[in-house]
């Protein structure tokens, strides 16, 4: 009972904790909507050390110190968005159990338990979802698999399934580096500790560990921005629509009279100085990578290129108002841009000479809608 209050406590604490931290999410991470990571990303490591007790029928006698043992624990997981994630675990050492009406007989076993932890960061479930959030409360369940060595008595050694839970808090220290306290444990078979074969009660072992959690790759998740596709679709129209008036042209031929000579007519300029040509690259918040869905425009925009071997272009690198400085903005924006001209000139194989890029950051908006401000514009020179 006293075990089920103190963890009752710490989750309390840990909810009253994340009631107080503020993040720069639009939403709860619970109605936010996360664009998928890549399965390279939001890995992380971890190790720490600390201390084990174990639970048995013979051992409420003893005295609690002489309970207690050193164990060393590692793992590896991944986030797979801001709130669910898994770990694989390793942790093991020396385990004492006693027997005995007073507990007098000690026995010391080794024994290593992996499993695999489901987690939950209620945190970013509850509030506002931040990468840079100074503290964390994830509670974990898992299943695992532990096995305990011959002991010296010649004891014949265990191997059996594990259940286990913990709470874990985490404590931000740099961008890639937090510290971590975690009390827990794992109920195991009766048999563990020596008891007769065949018997299926559990008994359990808590555990308290403490260590630091090393961020692997790129880490944080960023929110899906939902493009509106009407918008979409009318600037792909309008730019197919403009290729068939284009090759219209290029392919009609002059109708004039027999018996009047057709002038000589020199090929129109394929662009005008400045032009804006309707095609746009969109991007998600504080983001300069090209989606998928988006390099259309650029495929577009090189064809067109392709097409008018002598008309060149100027891309104009954009981001929205309502997030980040100004200064921020301004680099992001010429990301955006460099980030577009880049595959043009190494998918495409367009010339470097033919395109030419500037960065407004937030200091100009294009469009009404804030969101549509995330944007790189093709302009035809």
């Amino acid at each position: 009972m006293k075990k089920v209050s103190l963890l009752l406590c710490l989750a309390l604490a840990g909810i009253s904790a994340t009631a107080q931290e503020s993040g720069v999410s639009a939403e709860a991470g619970r109605k936010a909507t996360f664009a998928r990571n890549g399965f390279w990303d939001n890995w992380f490591v971890g190790a720490g050390a600390g201390a084990s007790v174990y639970f048995g029928p013979g051992d409420q006698h003893a005295d609690f110190l002489d309970r207690m043992t050193v164990n060393p624990s590692v793992f590896v997981g991944k986030w797979f968005n801001p709130y669910l994630g898994v770990r694989f675990r390793g942790q093991g050492g020396k385990i004492h159990t006693f027997s005995g009406n007073e507990g007098q007989n000690m026995y010391s076993m080794t024994h290593v338990n992996a499993t695999v932890d489901f987690m939950f960061n209620v945190t970013n479930y509850l509030g506002k979802y931040n990468e840079n959030r100074f503290y964390n409360f994830i509670p974990t369940v898992g299943v695992g698999y532990d096995h305990r060595f011959e002991d010296k008595f010649k004891q014949r050694g265990f191997n059996g399934p594990t259940f286990n839970a913990s709470l874990l808090n985490t404590f931000r220290i740099t961008d890639k580096l937090s510290a971590f306290a975690e009390v827990g444990g794992f109920i195991v078979e009766r048999r563990f500790d020596r008891g007769p074969q065949g018997k299926t009660h559990w008994n359990g072992i808590a555990t308290g560990t403490a260590g630091l959690i090393l961020k692997v790759g790129k880490s944080g998740f960023e929110e899906a921005v939902l493009m509106d596709t009407d918008l979409l679709n009318d600037l792909n129209g309008q730019i197919n629509k403009l290729r068939r008036e284009n090759d219209d042209l290029r392919n009609r031929k002059p109708n004039c009279p027999p018996a009047v000579p057709c002038p000589e007519v020199a090929a129109p300029s394929a662009v005008s100085p400045d032009t804006y040509i309707p095609n746009v690259v969109f991007f998600r918040l504080n983001s300069a990578n090209i989606d998928n869905n988006q390099e259309v425009s650029i495929y577009n925009t090189a064809q067109f290129l392709k097409s008018n071997p002598d008309a060149k272009i100027k891309i104009i690198g954009y981001a929205d108002k309502l997030t980040g400085t100004a200064e921020y903005n301004l680099k992001l924006s010429e990301r955006r841009a460099r980030n577009v001209a880049k595959v043009l000139t190494d998918k495409y194989k367009i010339s470097s000479d033919r395109i030419k890029i500037e960065w407004k950051g937030s200091s100009e908006q294009p469009y009404k809608e804030n969101a549509w401000n995330r944007v790189a514009i093709f302009f035809a020179q």
